[in-house]
Parts: C-alpha cells; sequence; structure tokens
C-alpha cells in the first residue's frame, strides 16, 4: 500500500492544494477530491474539530440542534463549525452581483453600491427553498443581502423582491385604516393557507402579530410593517419585515426574511434598503395618468391584508429559522461532514 508524504495534518490546517493531489514516497500521485468550498473559511481548530467528528457525534449534534436542547461547549463549537460550512459551501454555488442593478427589465433600480450582494431569480428562488425551506412560488425579481453573512447561515437574512402589478394603488384609505381588525383578517387568512402548506409537505406557520406596525410614507409613496410567525415545533420565532413602494402600475414588495432576535439589526437595515429602490421615469407612482392606467381593486389595507396573495404565491408566508428550515440545514450539514469523514479515511487508509 502506498504511503503518502503529506500526511493529513497538513490539510487540516488549511493547505487547500494539498487536497487536490497526494504525492507518495515511490513518487506517484493521485488526485484526491477537493474539501468542500468552505474549508478554508474554518478555522484550524474548527477543521480539525470536524475531521475528528464520528458519525454517531455528528448525528447526536444534530438531533439535539432540531430538538432545541441546550448544548456544551464543545458540541456549540462543533456546530459553529458545521453552520459555517454548509453556509460557505452554499455560498460557493451563489452568483452575487453589485452595483446599480436594474430588475424587472426597465422597471426599477437597486442604487446598492458596495453596501449590499444581490441575487438573480434563480439563485434568489434557491436560498428560499433550499436555504429556508419554502414551498415552491412564483419566481422572485432578485434578492437583496448583507454581505455578511450568507443567507444560508443562521444569523443571515435576506430581502426578497417581487413586483405585481395590477393597477394603481389609491391610497386615499391610509388613514383610516382598523390595524386590529386588519391583524385579526390575517390571522385568520394565515390559518386557512396552512391546508395548502401542509398539502405540499410544509408545516403550518402561524401569526402571532405585529412586530412593527404598519406606517405609510405618503410624500414617497412608500409603506412597511413587520409580522411575527410561529411553527408547531420549537425554535425561534420567524420575522417577515415588509416594505411594498407603490408605482405607477403595480407595487414593488421587498420582504425581509429572518429571526425575531434579529428584529433590531433588521429594522435599521431595511430604513437603509427603503432609500435605494427607485422605479425608473414612466414607472413611478407621479406618472400614473387617469386617462389610460387600471386602478387597483384594492387600497393600502389590501396591500398590508395580502390581497395581492395570488399573484405573488406563497410568498406573504415566507419564512425562515423555524424547525422545518433547521432541518434542512443540519441535514446539509451532516452530509458535508460525512463526505469530509470519507474523504479523511481514504487519506488515512493510504498511509
Amino acid at each position: 500500500m502506498h504511503k503518502p508524504a503529506l500526511v493529513l495534518g497538513a490539510l487540516l490546517l488549511g493547505a487547500p492544494a494539498l487536497a487536490q493531489a497526494t504525492v507518495f514516497e515511490d513518487g506517484n500521485s493521485a488526485v484526491q477530491p477537493a474539501p468542500p468550498a468552505g474549508w478554508t473559511s474554518l478555522t484550524p481548530e474548527q477543521q480539525e474539530r470536524l475531521a475528528a467528528a464520528d458519525d454517531a457525534t455528528l448525528q447526536a449534534l444534530g438531533h439535539k440542534l432540531e430538538r432545541g436542547d441546550a448544548l456544551t461547549a464543545d458540541e456549540q463549537q462543533l456546530a459553529d463549525a458545521m453552520q459555517l460550512l454548509y453556509a460557505a459551501e452554499f455560498d460557493s454555488k451563489l452568483a452575487y452581483q453589485r452595483g446599480d442593478i436594474k430588475i424587472g427589465g426597465d422597471l426599477a433600480v437597486l442604487h446598492l453600491g458596495d453596501q449590499y450582494r444581490f441575487l438573480g431569480p434563480e439563485d434568489a428562488e434557491t436560498v428560499i427553498e433550499k436555504a429556508w425551506n419554502n414551498p415552491p412560488g412564483e419566481r422572485p425579481l432578485g434578492m437583496i443581502v448583507p454581505n455578511d453573512p450568507s443567507p444560508a447561515h443562521a444569523a443571515g437574512w435576506g430581502v426578497v423582491l417581487t413586483y405585481v402589478e395590477e393597477g394603481h394603488v389609491d391610497d386615499a384609505d391610509a388613514e383610516s385604516i382598523d390595524y386590529d381588525q386588519l391583524l385579526a383578517d390575517m390571522k385568520a387568512g394565515t390559518e386557512a393557507e396552512n391546508e395548502s402548506r401542509t398539502k405540499l409537505g410544509f408545516p403550518p406557520l402561524h401569526l402571532v402579530g405585529w412586530a412593527e406596525p404598519p406606517h405609510y410614507d405618503k410624500a414617497r409613496h412608500s409603506l412597511y410593517w413587520a409580522l411575527e410567525f410561529r411553527g408547531d415545533g420549537p425554535g425561534e420565532h420567524s420575522l417577515n419585515y415588509a416594505i411594498r413602494v407603490l408605482g405607477r402600475k403595480g407595487v414593488l414588495e421587498l420582504n425581509a426574511v429572518a429571526l425575531m432576535p434579529q428584529l433590531p439589526q433588521i429594522r435599521p437595515e431595511m430604513e437603509k434598503i427603503y432609500a435605494l429602490v427607485e422605479f425608473e421615469q414612466g414607472n413611478r407612482y407621479s406618472d400614473f395618468d387617469p386617462d389610460i392606467d387600471t386602478v387597483a381593486a384594492y387600497g393600502i389595507g389590501g396591500l398590508i391584508a395580502g390581497k395581492v396573495a395570488a399573484k405573488a404565491g406563497l410568498f406573504a408566508l415566507l419564512f425562515k429559522g423555524l424547525l422545518a428550515a433547521k432541518k434542512a440545514v443540519i441535514l446539509g450539514v451532516i452530509a458535508l461532514a460525512a463526505g469530509l469523514k470519507a474523504l479523511f479515511s481514504r487519506k488515512k487508509d493510504q498511509a
């Protein structure tokens, strides 16, 4: 059996080239599978800890994470390493964009500069369905995410963009809405939507209440509010922070999806993003022409209540961080860890 002159420890210390080829003492070489893309994002200590963990340890940790059990210090360090590995591996398959981003053709522009990153429709859909475990819906225009962390990380978040063209929304009712009644109606609607979710194999969601009461900026023709959701199982509640920018013929929707503890972080970020969105000339609210343009069948109250949900698919119920989403992350991490174990085992067998 060949004995590699380069030992596994060198790989654990983060030398990526060693994962590509191993040189043996007799001068022969063999190409080895490379570690996951996120491997080099880990510290040497995290790499070593993951490499040393056996299958039983990983499975037991996965079950504890699913149940929301308290972790020991060693388990928490291993869980952190697994999460970083999963997020970096997921991130490596996404194509991020920066700067001024046009969306919907000539509909609107996002002046992101270097403050945020943008994912196009296909990548945004991947995050929504694979990282956050949401049901398939109408493909979005894209997603705005912070420079760090990855939207696939437990601490990550993203703003999903969609556009609904059902006419010019009259804002005359903005000052007369009964928000208590509106919330009650929305709770009932969310429960009714759960039948569709469970048929698709997804867990139900329950609307807890306002995380941020609705506010309409008449000067900018923009509306924002935030809702708190919970699932049936253990875990942190989910946050949906919504912005609606009214245009000439429809509404640009921005939905920030995160965890409830992230509200203090998300609120100022949404205030920044709110100012970076601009309809192109000809599509602005002020460009409305009553002689040729259609008026929507709902007003501001209808926007908040989700009257456009038929067009927006299930985006009104996007969530992140509930039990099913955690399971998806845990399974992804364990699969990556299992691949690493196989890689390390092959190297040891050749030693």
